[in-house]
């Protein structure tokens, strides 16, 4: 069952998901998992200011959805996978109840318009 400190929780990680730029800085580092990036690195992989990207790196690891290691005079940052996990399991669990209609089908995914052909999972 979810308590309302969970769903907080939740609300607060979708909150950091819905910027475009931090979605794009959240798949990076998924994609990179598990060893991450420096925050010059992600700036340079998605063509963005350094300063913006650690505005956006802020509010991700203030949501729980990625982690920061400094490494000398760098920070590189991860995935919380073990969050994007429970994330997806919380919203699988609570808002589908195990219906299948929320089960889709690769086709579906490829045909999606939010979800461009190029980015299949």
């Amino acid at each position: 069952m979810d308590t309302t400190e969970q769903r907080d929780q939740i609300v607060i990680c979708l909150e950091a998901l819905a910027s475009p730029v931090r979605l794009d800085i959240f798949r990076l580092l998924v994609e990179q998992e598990p060893a991450g990036l420096v925050s010059g690195e992600i700036a340079e992989h998605l063509g963005q200011a350094h300063n913006s990207i650690s505005f956006h790196l802020k509010s991700l690891q203030h949501a729980g959805l990625i982690t920061v290691q400094r490494e000398g005079r760098y920070q590189r940052y991860r995935a919380a996978m073990p969050v994007v996990r429970a994330l997806v399991a919380y919203l699988t669990e609570n808002c589908c109840r195990g219906t299948q209609e929320c089960a889709i089908t690769r086709t579906e995914v490829s045909t999606s318009p939010i979800v461009p052909p190029g980015n299949l999972p």
